[in-house]
């Protein structure tokens, strides 16, 4: 048998922090042999990524290495010196970060960026800019010359994503390290963006290690599957057995919360700390609905990124809104919540036209109070210098006559209801996990008591197990209190469970529309049936295939 690539033998690693150290990894053991897919799964905080940064060297200075060791083709880089270090990275370990955006510079073109990395590893410039331009288009990118000169923010999730690929990849390193390479990316874009990796991994005869909270993801991608808990690693094998019948309680725990195309919320939380949620009644016959949207329409520079979408929503009900990056979901849920301005169409809420009102007037009026979104990203969502109990905090005292005592008691329940303890209320978004910083946004929702809530990709960024409860919290508040739900999601299994009814969006408009149940079913369109078939699902013993994949 061939030596491992990387093996890290009871790794352990403390962080300073305010309250002491804490030890993030207990004795963590693991191996990756050349050319091998591993899966590294567990909930947020577990371990997953702080051990893929220690492997790379790439912890931050309150993080130490107190034990064990990690090898690279027979190398302790554990003791490797700063210089040796950055000679290595490039040629032996290539990595994928969570957020693209935020890992590119902003203010430097991504040919620049991508040339950097090449120059760093050896090349001259000249022979870089011809490589950066291979690179792109080794990821696919359409007119890869031309997105040379390309900034950042001029580019889509998904092709930032494909760069953060490309750069991860241009030096040709031995091992790859994606962590959480898809989150917030639809299905589709998730799908092409994970069959390239995998295609230029196995071309190439290169090792990954795919960080990921998406169990069905990491059973359709690797060949062997790693489950950390609590700094911990608890379980690991081939996808198909571990999934199948998984031994350990945490492992059996992740499994039993994952979505799957017939799961429903009691599947995934048969025992509710809560009491079951008593539906209020709903609305007389003829009772005019909550959100009523007409003809809705939206323009940027000359096009239509929205165009005629109508749709209503009553008390109490939820509506899922559905399609790729691009369709015109989060542009949508924007305007009914004020937040950007229509270029056409009305937007009536609770019998009152609202879109009359200019977004940057809406704060004063009295429906902002009854209208609150989650936002997709936790991390710019949130302001830097807020504790988590300031962050949820903050509307309260905007929007509520609540002070005091009665202030801190309501922005403890909401955290605690939303997933986060109370012991990280004194936090900054800095020191939390991207699930935690998402379950200060829900939090901070919730906490005004709204009757609209519209959730943008509320639970992307959460582990299985916290999702389940979380969707479980949203669906007892929504029939308690009759709270009416705007679902945007590109996770199609949980708006099947949590949405009554169901639009799909294609180029700003609706393609398709009705009973959840029905659509999901039995599609009518081409698009939604694409959308339903890229979703990635347990498929245990099943052979896992890769399609063809367009260029971006």
């Amino acid at each position: 048998m061939q030596p491992p690539l990387l093996s890290i033998e009871d790794l352990r690693v403390t962080f300073a922090t305010r309250r002491g150290p804490v030890e993030a990894l207990r004795g963590v053991s693991l191996s990756v042999a050349p050319g091998e897919s591993l899966g590294l799964v567990g909930e947020s905080g577990s371990g997953k990524s702080v051990t893929a940064f220690a492997a790379a060297r790439l912890l931050d200075r309150a993080g130490r290495i107190t034990g064990g060791s990690v090898r690279f083709r027979g190398q302790d880089v554990t003791r490797l010196a700063a210089a040796d270090l950055r000679a290595a990275h490039g040629q032996a370990i290539g990595m994928i970060f969570q957020n693209p955006r935020a890992a590119l510079n902003p203010i430097r073109p991504i040919g620049r960026q991508l040339a950097d990395v090449l120059m760093a590893g050896g090349l001259s410039k000249v022979q870089a800019k011809e490589r950066a331009l291979e690179s792109l288009e080794a990821v696919r990118i359409r007119d890869a010359a031309r997105r040379l000169d390309a900034y950042p923010h001029e580019l889509s999730g998904g092709m930032c994503q494909r760069v953060m690929i490309a750069l991860a990849l241009a030096c040709r390193p031995a091992l790859l390290i994606a962590d959480e390479p898809t989150t917030g990316l639809d299905v589709t874009t998730q799908k092409t963006v994970m069959d390239l990796v995998a295609r230029l991994t196995a071309e190439r005869g290169m090792a990954m290690i795919l960080i990921t909270h998406d169990l069905g993801l990491a059973a359709q991608y690797c060949g062997r599957i790693a489950v950390m808990e609590q700094g911990r690693l608890v379980e690991e094998g081939e996808p198909g057995a571990l999934f199948a019948k998984p031994r350990h309680p945490y492992t059996k725990r992740l499994v039993a919360a994952s979505p799957t195309p017939t799961s429903t919320l009691s599947d995934l939380v048969p025992e509710s700390p809560r009491s079951p949620a008593r539906p209020r009644p709903a609305p007389a016959p003829g009772t005019p609905p909550l959100l009523a949207v007409e003809g809705l329409g939206k323009m940027f520079g000359g096009a239509m990124a929205v165009e005629d979408v109508s749709f209503s929503l009553r008390e109490g009900e939820s509506l899922g809104l559905v399609g790729e990056s691009g369709s015109g979901k989060s542009t949508t849920s924007r305007m009914i919540c004020r937040l950007l301005d229509a270029s056409a169409g009305k937007i009536l809420f609770d019998g009152e036209s609202i879109g009359t009102i200019p977004a940057r007037d809406f704060h004063r009026s009295p429906h902002r109070r009854a209208i609150q979104i989650v936002f997709q990203d936790p991390t710019d969502s949130l302001n830097p210098r807020f504790s988590a109990f300031d962050c949820i905090a903050h509307p309260l005292k905007r929007l509520t006559p609540l002070r005091g005592e009665p202030l801190r008691l309501r922005v403890i329940e909401s955290a605690e209801r939303a997933g986060l303890p109370s012991a990280l209320l004194d936090r900054f978004p800095h020191q939390l996990s991207g699930g935690q910083k998402a379950r200060i946004g829900i939090a901070r929702a919730i906490a005004v008591k709204p009757r609209l809530l519209v959730l943008d990709e509320p639970t992307a960024a959460l582990d299985v197990s916290v999702q389940a409860g979380v969707l479980r919290l949203l669906d007892d508040l929504r029939r308690e209190d009759g709270l009416a739900v705007l679902f945007v999601s590109h996770d199609l299994n949980v708006v099947r469970m949590m949405c009554e009814r169901t639009l799909v969006l294609q180029g700003g408009r609706v393609v398709e529309e009705g009973v959840s149940r029905d659509l999901f079913r039995s599609p009518r369109t081409a698009y939604t049936r694409e959308l339903l078939a890229a979703i990635p699902h347990f498929r245990p013993g099943q052979p896992r295939g890769l399609a063809a994949e367009p260029a971006a």
